[in-house]
């Protein structure tokens, strides 16, 4: 059976919490969308005996749709959107050849690998070698101008959210913001690191070991475990990554996904 989030009840939101408790780390994308942001999220979940064996989660709130797939799907693949660009996050591999036929067709798709890693008080190795800065709205044109860099900068409203709603650190050169790390997920047992960059002529200083340290100091003050996804074939962020402690839990296929536009 096939239950959408919109039918939400105390019986679907116990296996949901289910889910989540015993596999924080996994489930942490699900239990943190239906919780705090559920206006830009959608899920489908598939029940079996009352117990979810899969779910397909949907979120609308950035530039690409963010969209994860997990347990025993495939009778959810058909409901991924087609229409809009997504990244599709596998949490069951054997489900990557099924998924490609089914979406191929209105599109072009490619497939990178990402590590999740992860770290913890007792691995933690902290980098105190700059001085970073946790960013607010104020800095949103230091940021805009950081951002001017990336292949699909947001706009000075997405920023001044982004920097509102997530956890940033960076780290200024004579003025200018030259690094930045952030958390976009917190939550009490889980905190996901991201948007892990350096500006182009700073790099191979340190900074980013220096912002993604500031950051995962933060989430291990909480109490929580900190988790970042790094691709395959990145190996400078693998050694940085590694050398403050973090761990590999696991290596899964995302689909980057655009819609034809003929």
């Amino acid at each position: 059976m096939i239950v959408n989030f919109s039918e939400l009840d105390y019986s679907l939101w116990e296996k949901i919490a289910g889910l989540y408790k015993r596999k924080p780390i996994t489930h942490a994308y699900l239990f943190y969308d239906v919780v705090y942001d559920c206006e830009s999220t959608d899920v489908s979940f598939l029940l079996e005996d009352k117990v979810i064996r899969g779910y397909l989660l949907v979120w609308h709130g950035g530039s690409r749709l963010a969209v994860h797939l997990w347990g025993d799907a495939k009778q959810l693949v058909s409901l991924i959107p087609q229409d809009l660009s997504s990244i599709i996050q596998l949490y069951n591999e054997e489900l990557l050849e099924y998924t490609l036929n089914s979406i191929q067709r209105s599109g072009k798709t490619e497939v990178k690998w990402y590590y999740d890693m992860v770290v913890d008080d007792d691995s933690f190795k902290p980098y105190d070698a700059h001085v970073t800065v946790r960013l607010g709205t104020s800095h949103t044109e230091f940021f805009a101008e950081l951002v001017d860099e990336w292949a699909e900068p947001p706009s000075r409203e997405k920023i001044h959210e982004i920097l509102s709603k997530w956890r940033w650190y960076g780290i200024f050169d004579n003025g200018k913001l030259v690094s930045v790390a952030s958390a976009y997920i917190r939550l009490p047992e889980v905190w996901i690191i991201g948007g892990v960059y350096t500006r182009l002529g700073y790099r191979n200083k340190g900074y980013g070991k220096s912002v993604t340290s500031a950051i995962t100091r933060d989430a291990i003050a909480s109490g929580a475990v900190a988790i970042l996804h790094v691709a395959e074939n990145n190996e400078p962020a693998k050694k940085v990554y590694s050398k403050l402690g973090y761990r590999y839990l696991g290596k899964r296929p995302w689909i980057y996904y655009n819609p034809n536009t003929d």
